[in-house]
């Protein structure tokens, strides 16, 4: 809390000023305030400490009295004599202990044994008298009267009087109807603070021997105190101007230097180096004078670099080369111009130089701390790579780098200047190599090598431009790699690659599309470096083990494969698209034969992919035609298809030969990709003297010859090229008539004579065909992971779709819109009737299972066809309909042992809804007939012919053909939804439909809804009592229930059609509930069934049917008080009132509650 608080006063007090004096003041007060409450708060809770241990001490006070009197021994009862004690009066009753304690806490007893336990009731309090309990209040007059009414309302018979009740008020209402700031100066301050820094160097000096690093912490002090004293008096207060400030910085700088060398304080050091950096960015006029800054790095410079000679310092080092350059990069990005470049360049080669000699200062004095060097050159240098911590990489690598990315900025105006510079640099570095070499420090020539090397190789791309580039960095690195492989090098091997990748993304960067030929580039530099990759391919192939290490041997594949594709852009260099694709179809099988030869899979991979690559690119450039081919290209096109799908399948052919080849997986499945690409391109000839609708059928055709002779051949790979050929060929069929996903016309076309016809007629017969050569042969052992079966029933379903596709697409394009459902259906019958021939003489039980979709198929034509005031017999319909039926059914007998028993069972169901489904829409069509309002009897247009089925199928007399072969699938399977159906249209039909049935009358339960309704629900229920033993015990409880329910909505909904036909009320739920009229029906009603229901309970012993009567008495009688009552002065409520109660007096009379039974309640039990 006091932290929140200091917090709070820090920043309240630099709120008020911005000081941090004020800052600081407030900080103290908002500590002093949270230590305060802090204070407030222990005290609050040492007082609440205190009084709980009061409390607990007089506690055991009070509990060692109670001991000790328990352990007072008892005197003899001869000695003393006890006086009379005279009854206390309760008033003056003192508190005391009294105890009784047993012979055997005598005190012998209590010395010569343990003593016993007190008793349980030793501690507990003396008991009080228990006081008599009071005499209960009796009832008064009202809690009488309400108990008494409530005994006599609901003992003996509810119901009887109840009914009185109800009579006694339908009466009364019957009868009522009748009638009715500091002072010290600021030089002397500042004087004070430096002293206190020279005294904290001097204690600092003078401790230096007792206790080393405290006294180098407070030397770090001091020298820092000075730095912030020298730069606070020029910037802050300016005591001194900046001359004398640099003056005094540097002799500080100057200072701590030489502490840091004499007491060999690394830490002082660096202070040292970074206060002397910082002194000319801190005491910095603006003015620019980079010779100045520039000599007095160059004196700090020359420091570090004297140190260097005395000690292998790294951080310091680290330190001086970020200081020298980084402050110098600045400079030149705020002040460079051409203009300075003379009185710059001098510092530069200075700055490098000297950095240079500090890393190998560095490298020297590590190298003379070591000793042990061993002879030879190669184990020389890995000792001395074992020994690689006296090279320092920042300060090897960074001044070269760091160095020339200064020179190059210096010098970019100038032309030449960045190569000669860098090739200056090459020779600087390759001249050290050359001086190391005989030495110890190995992996410092070795890395010094690799410098000149680097920089000696950029200083062709800055002197030339990319082709010469990358012819000579492709030749330089195939030397250096093959004079690495001969002197064992790594790094020089390295770096032969190295460049020969740079040479690779140089020659990369200047091509560009060609006017005359694909590329723009140099033919020359594609050759140069496809020749040097592959002489470094194959002067790593041929090299010993020992010679190479394994990261090496792991690049020949990708050495391999790039310098194959440096030689394969010789012809883009020097041709147009479609030559560059026949000559690289022929180069890949030169490549593929090159690679068989010398065993190379590399090879192999590389001519596939070249080869594949031109038959894209063919495709890619390819125009489209502006007649009836889909391309331009015309012969010359189909020639050129021809020439590189061969030369793909020429190639397959030449590499399965090879052994090699056989036995590697990844070798065959590239062969299967190269022999798809050829068919492909074989295959996509015809585009170039066909349009899309032909060639698909050729597609189709092709196909299915490819799959016949795959499989005698049996070839996997080209049967799948079948199988893609015909999926092929139906989508780009798809795609070429978009009119097939509209309206279909049929201008300038004549029937049965167009592509749009006999394309998908060729597609659907090639697809049936194939489908049955498959189900021939569906265990062929080649084919076993392609399933063929299952590709059987694909290829089945794909056929009959492009059947169905021309023969639906035809009827649409020329058949009158009126006879089109006909026509369809027709269709569909016959189609079926020849598949059902077909089915059964070839023992197929896949196109047997393609016969039962008849029924769905017929259903989407009706669905299609449906209107307002559609009949199926219309237009020559039902001899279509009788002619899908007729075929449906004999199918299903013929096929019966050929196709599964769940599809002939889901057949034989569909069969029977769309029967009844044809014959219910054309018997609501002749009900329509007689009116034109919508009225009750398009409503029993649905529902006679599905109620009558589920009459017919509850009776127990046994019908032929199809039901006696399967009664389960018609009497329950085909009844279930019809049931369903049946009962969901009894309530939407007994909600909404008011029962006009115009030119009748409206009588109630004679008009021809109720009847209806009463139909359809009588069917349900015999049809769930007849399905009952076969759905369990409780199918004909629900049943009843469902019923029972059903009848009640059926009586509720006739008053109200009563009183809109008779009363006048308007057919609406909100006026028939505000209708007086239809309450009053409806509790006489209601009232009649619930009599019923208690009679029959009463009559039949059940028990639950009475009181589900009562409880329907419950809600007439709870409405007649909560809705009828509210009718002052209606005559309906006298009516309700009246009728109720009289007849809950025949209820009361005639069936009291049934006994319950005995077999019941044990069961219950």
């Amino acid at each position: 809390m006091q932290w929140i608080f200091m917090l709070i006063g820090l920043a309240l007090g630099w709120t008020l000023d911005e000081s941090f004096s004020d800052a600081g003041i407030g900080a103290l007060l908002g500590l002093g305030i949270g230590q305060a409450i802090r204070l407030t708060q222990l005290s609050a809770q040492a007082d609440k400490q205190a009084t709980q241990l009061e409390t607990t001490q007089k506690a055991l006070i009070a509990l060692g009295e109670r001991l000790r009197q328990l352990e007072v021994p008892a005197p003899p009862s001869s000695v003393i004599v006890e006086p009379p004690i005279p009854e206390p009066t309760p008033v003056a009753k003192a508190p005391e202990l009294v105890w009784e304690l047993p012979a055997e806490l005598a005190p012998v007893a209590v010395v010569a044994e343990t003593s016993r336990p007190l008793p349980e009731d030793a501690w507990a309090p003396t008991p009080r008298p228990e006081k008599e309990p009071a005499i209960p209040r009796g009832p008064n007059l009202i809690e009488r009267a309400i108990s008494g009414a409530r005994n006599w309302l609901f003992g003996g018979n509810t119901v009887l009087r109840v009914g009185v009740v109800l009579l006694f008020l339908g009466l009364a209402f019957l009868l009522r109807y009748a009638t009715e700031g500091m002072v010290v100066p600021i030089e002397v301050r500042y004087a004070g603070v430096a002293a206190a820094a020279i005294a904290l160097l001097g204690l600092g000096w003078w401790l230096r021997l007792r206790n080393s690093n405290y006294g180098l912490m407070l030397q770090g002090t001091g020298i820092a105190v000075l730095y912030l004293t020298v730069f606070a008096a020029m910037r802050l207060h300016p005591l001194i101007d900046p001359g004398a400030a640099l003056g005094l910085l540097v002799a500080v700088t100057v200072f701590s230097a030489i502490l840091a060398i004499t007491q060999d304080a690394l830490g002082l050091a660096c202070a040292a180096a970074l206060g002397g950096f910082a002194a000319p960015i801190l005491t910095s006029t603006g003015a620019g004078n980079h010779v100045a800054l520039f000599s007095y790095f160059a004196l700090l410079n020359a420091g570090i670099l004297a140190i260097a000679w005395f000690k292998a310092w790294r951080l310091l080092n680290l330190i001086g080369f970020v200081g020298t350059f980084g402050i110098g990069f600045a400079w030149g990005m705020r002040s460079y111009t051409p203009e300075l470049l003379w009185s710059t360049e001098p510092f530069l080669i200075l700055f490098f130089l000297m950095y240079l000699a500090i890393g190998l200062l560095f490298a020297r004095r590590k190298l003379l701390e070591m000793g042990d060097a061993p002879e030879g050159r190669d184990a020389l240098l890995r000792w001395s790579a074992a020994k690689g911590d006296y090279v320092d990489g920042s300060l090897l690598f960074g001044p070269p780098l760091v160095g020339f990315g200064l020179q190059f900025a210096l010098v970019q105006h100038l032309e030449f200047a960045a190569a000669f510079s860098a090739l200056g640099l090459g020779i600087i570095y390759m001249g050290l190599a050359r001086l190391l070499r005989g030495g110890r420090a190995l992996l410092l020539a070795e890395t010094c090598l690799a410098l000149g090397v680097i920089f000696a190789s950029l200083a062709i791309p800055l002197g030339l431009d990319a082709r010469w580039t990358a012819a000579a960095w492709a030749v330089e690195g195939a030397g250096i790699f093959w004079l690495g492989l001969r002197q064992q090098r790594p790094l020089a091997r390295a770096f032969g690659l190295l460049l020969q990748l740079g040479s690779a993304l140089a020659f990369l960067s200047e091509l560009r599309v060609g006017e005359h030929t694909l590329l723009d580039g140099a033919p020359l530099g594609a050759l140069l470096l496809g020749a040097a990759l592959l002489f470094s391919f194959d002067q790593l192939r041929k090299a010993a083990p020992e010679q190479a290490a394994g990261w090496e041997r792991k690049g020949v594949p990708v050495l391999a494969c790039l310098g194959l594709s440096f030689l394969y852009l010789l012809e883009p260099l020097l041709l147009q698209a479609q030559g560059t694709a026949i000559s690289w179809a022929l180069a890949g099988l030169l490549t593929l034969f090159v690679g068989l030869r010398i065993g190379s899979r590399t090879f192999l991979f590389t001519a596939f992919a070249v080869q594949l690559l031109g038959g894209a690119l063919f495709l890619l450039r390819l125009q489209g035609g502006e007649g009836a081919a889909v391309f331009s290209a015309g012969w010359s096109g189909l020639l050129t298809a021809s020439l590189i799908g061969l030369a793909l399948i020429g190639g397959m052919l030449l590499a399965a030969r090879d052994d090699m080849v056989r036995g590697d997986v990844r070798l065959l499945r590239g062969l299967s990709v190269v022999l798809l690409a050829g068919l492909v391109l074989i295959n996509l000839a015809v585009l170039f003297v066909l349009p899309w609708e032909s060639a698909s059928g050729v597609w189709a055709a092709s196909g299915l010859l490819i799959i016949w002779l795959s499989l005698y051949l049996q070839q996997r790979v080209s049967f799948v090229f079948g199988l893609l050929l015909q999926l092929i060929g139906g989508g780009s069929f798809l795609l070429s008539v978009p009119e097939l996903l509209g309206p279909l016309t049929s201008e300038g076309l004549r029937p049965l004579a167009h592509s749009g016809f006999w394309t998908p007629l060729v597609l659907g017969l090639a697809a049936l065909v194939g489908a049955w050569r498959l189900q021939r042969e569906p265990h062929a052992p080649v084919f076993d992971v392609l399933k063929l079966q299952r590709l059987s029933d694909l290829l089945l379903v794909w056929g009959a779709a492009w059947w169905t596709l021309a023969l639906v697409g035809e009827v649409l394009r020329f058949v009158p819109r009126e006879l089109q459902g006909a026509f369809l259906l027709a269709i569909a019958a016959v189609s079926v009737a020849i598949w059902t021939l077909l089915a059964a003489r070839l023992n197929w039980a896949a196109l047997g299972m393609l016969c039962t979709l008849l029924m769905p198929a017929a259903g989407v034509v009706l669905l299609a066809s449906a209107h307002a005031y559609y009949h199926p017999a219309a237009q020559f319909g039902w001899l279509a309909w009788l002619a899908v039926f007729a075929v449906h059914f004999i199918s299903l007998r013929r096929l019966a042992a050929t196709v599964p028993g769940k599809v002939l069972s889901a057949a034989h169901v569909l069969g029977c809804w769309m029967l009844i489904g044809v014959l219910a829409l054309e018997l609501r069509y002749g009900l329509l007939l007689l009116s034109d309002q919508y009225n009750a009897w398009r409503w029993l247009g649905w529902a006679i012919l599905p109620s009558l089925y589920l009459v017919l199928a509850a009776a127990p007399r046994n019908w032929p053909w199809p039901v006696a072969a399967y009664p389960r699938e018609y009497r329950v399977l085909a009844a279930l939804p019809l049931a369903v159906l049946m009962l969901g249209w009894f309530w939407l039909a007994n909600m909404f439909s008011d029962g006009t049935a115009e030119p009748l009358p409206y009588v109630p339960l004679l008009n021809p809804l109720d009847l209806g309704l009463l139909f359809a629900l009588l069917g349900i229920y015999l049809w769930s009592r007849s399905a009952a033993p076969e759905r369990g015990p409780h199918v004909e409880l629900i049943a009843q229930g469902v019923a029972g329910i059903s009848l009640f909505a059926f009586f509720t909904a006739l008053v109200m059609r009563a009183a809109h036909h008779w009363g006048g009320v308007p057919f609406q739920l909100d006026a028939l509930l505000e209708s007086m009229l239809v309450q009053a029906g409806l509790s006489i009603v209601w009232t009649l069934i619930a009599l019923g229901l208690m009679i029959g309970g009463h009559l039949r012993h059940r028990r639950e049917v009475w009181l589900i009567g009562a409880a329907l008495i419950a809600l007439v009688v709870a409405k007649l008080f909560f809705v009828e009552l509210s009718n002052r002065g209606g005559l309906a409520r006298i009516v309700s009132f009246i009728g109720v109660g009289g007849l809950l007096l025949v209820v009361g009379y005639f069936a009291p509650l049934p006994p319950k039974r005995v077999g019941t309640e044990g069961a219950s039990s």
